[in-house]
């Protein structure tokens, strides 16, 4: 960081049941969460952590919820819950109170809008204004998610009053440009039938065509940014190595940017060979790092 700018680290993870296994049962265990704060807690520089899938966090008083603040130092902001469900399933915005300070307080993003839900945070980065989202779009279908992209849309430039510069953290649930599309024959070999209709387009007809990409477009000819963009090493997919059924490598975990003060650094999926994080969700976090100027800067070409 210079006088003029200011370098934030950002972290995305869905943590899958709160890295709780068996709830409920005699068998219930929390070593992969546990394993999971070791792993942030060894981050360094981290500035804004969105976390999903942190269910049952609101128990005992929210003691998971704290024990990410406990491990990273970070400040959590309010719960997003999942409007579809038993109300267990939240998402959750941490951010580091020595380098960003919050204008208002967070709101969740068109309430009832989402299948999981939004948190928009607009925070002073040094006297720098900048936006943030953390997002999990639904799993269900194309066509839910691109409903669900239209809320976010309105941000792809300036939008009312709120910062111009702005940064979106989400599990797409969808690929992104990076990932190729399967042959129909690749398709019937490795992924159910069943779950064809989340992640494919939908025809007239019933019959299904390529990976559904349209709620991420919408984003991005609204003026939303793909980090990777300005990234020369392609980053890693983000799933594909959980379930037996399924391994289709994907960017599912997804980082936009907006705004002409926002310079990327480094944008990458993050699977260290030490801890094994495929041990610990069925997605691999990613990682985005920008610095902000204080005045709009020429972007160039990687």
């Amino acid at each position: 960081m210079t006088e003029s700018t200011v370098e934030l680290r950002m972290v995305a993870w869905n943590v899958l049941t709160g890295g709780i296994d068996n709830k409920g049962t005699e068998r219930e265990t929390e070593e992969r969460r546990l394993r999971q704060l070791d792993f942030l807690s060894s981050m360094d520089g981290l500035d804004m952590l969105w976390i999903m899938e942190a269910t049952w966090w609101d128990e005992d008083k929210g003691a998971r919820l704290r024990g990410i603040c406990d491990a990273t130092t970070l400040t959590a902001l309010p719960l997003v819950t999942s409007r579809v469900g038993d109300g267990s399933n939240h998402s959750c915005m941490y951010y580091n109170a020595q380098a960003l300070k919050l204008y208002t307080p967070a709101s969740e993003l068109a309430r009832g809008s989402f299948h999981h839900g939004v948190c928009r945070a607009a925070f002073d980065a040094d006297g720098i204004p900048l936006l943030v989202f953390g997002a999990h779009l639904a799993y269900s279908g194309g066509r839910a998610r691109h409903l669900e992209a239209h809320h976010l849309a309105d941000y792809g430039t300036q939008f009312g009053g709120w910062p111009e510069d702005g940064v979106l953290l989400m599990d797409a649930n969808a690929p992104d440009e990076s990932d190729p599309e399967l042959s129909d024959e690749e398709w019937k070999r490795r992924v159910p039938r069943g779950l064809w209709h989340r992640y494919r387009k939908i025809r007239d007809d019933g019959s299904f065509g390529g990976f559904d990409r349209g709620a991420r477009r919408l984003l991005l000819e609204s003026g939303w940014r793909d980090p990777q963009a300005d990234v020369r090493q392609l980053r890693e997919p983000t799933v594909g190595y959980w379930y037996e059924n399924e391994r289709v490598p994907l960017r599912l975990d997804q980082a936009l940017v907006t705004g002409p003060r926002i310079e990327v650094v480094d944008y990458r999926t993050l699977n260290p060979k030490r801890p094994a994080l495929k041990n610990l969700s069925d997605h691999l976090p990613i990682r985005l790092d920008i610095r902000l100027h204080r005045s709009p800067v020429a972007r160039t070409a990687v």
